[in-house]
């Protein structure tokens, strides 16, 4: 089986379990509940400092960045500063509503733009770089939404994917009377490799303050776009 063909199964069977992964509705209702303690009980972007510091390595002052599922911005208001401008694809009302409410009430930073949508529904512009963190859960066709974020990328596309459980859980898949899991982070490095998209793949441990240490996956690659202006107007 591909890398490819075990995360849509782990997705396709996950369903059975998790409704929220295919019933747009129920994630918006979870969201509802969550998004205003998220970056609380979440504190992933706030905690993740070297994680941060290389991310925003890889960016310039005068760059453009499109962030995928920004949810409430936390990481999005920590690169920010990094960035001259920043637009978000978040498809849930709930996390929209959090991260403007949250976002800083002065001139220094612009709020971006947030376009109400999936990754891979949304006609997304090309942009210096693409940037998501721990989004890409509810994606069925791993690979299509990868290549589309290397085209959407002139520079880079840059991935954060927390590693384990209990903050991430890995991709599980049921066949033939055996179990076969895979962390998510790793399932990501699978597909790139399908893909024949050469990635540098970074590990960190960032102390959440909680019993069991959190891994974290820096990802990123050469995105594929040289053209296309960027106009988050």
């Amino acid at each position: 089986m591909s890398p490819s063909a075990f995360w849509a199964l782990a997705f396709e069977q996950s369903t059975h379990v998790n409704p929220r992964q295919s019933d747009d509705f129920q994630e918006e209702a979870f969201w509802q509940d969550y998004a205003p303690h998220y970056d609380e009980r979440s504190p992933l972007a706030r905690l993740a400092t070297d994680v941060v510091a290389d991310a925003s390595a890889l960016l310039c002052p005068s760059d453009s960045l499109l962030e995928i599922g920004p949810g409430t911005g936390a990481f999005t208001r920590r690169l920010a500063g990094c960035v001259a401008r920043i637009i978000g694809i978040e498809p849930s009302a709930a996390m929209r509503t959090e991260f403007v409410r949250r976002w800083p009430d002065n001139d220094a930073q612009r709020l971006p733009q947030l376009i109400a949508a999936k990754w891979e529904d949304c006609a997304a512009p090309v942009v210096d770089h693409v940037f998501s963190a721990n989004a890409l859960y509810r994606v069925a066709d791993i690979a299509t939404a990868l290549l589309k974020m290397t085209a959407c990328a002139r520079h880079r596309v840059i991935l954060v994917q927390t590693v384990g459980p209990p903050h991430a859980n890995p991709l599980v898949v049921h066949a033939q009377g055996d179990t076969y899991e895979r962390e998510r982070a790793d399932a990501l490095c699978d597909v790139l490799g399908e893909l024949e998209i050469q990635f540098r793949d970074r590990r960190y441990f960032v102390d959440r303050g909680d019993r069991t240490a959190c891994e974290v996956a820096l990802i990123d690659w050469s995105g594929a776009s040289e053209s296309t202006e960027f106009d988050a107007d």
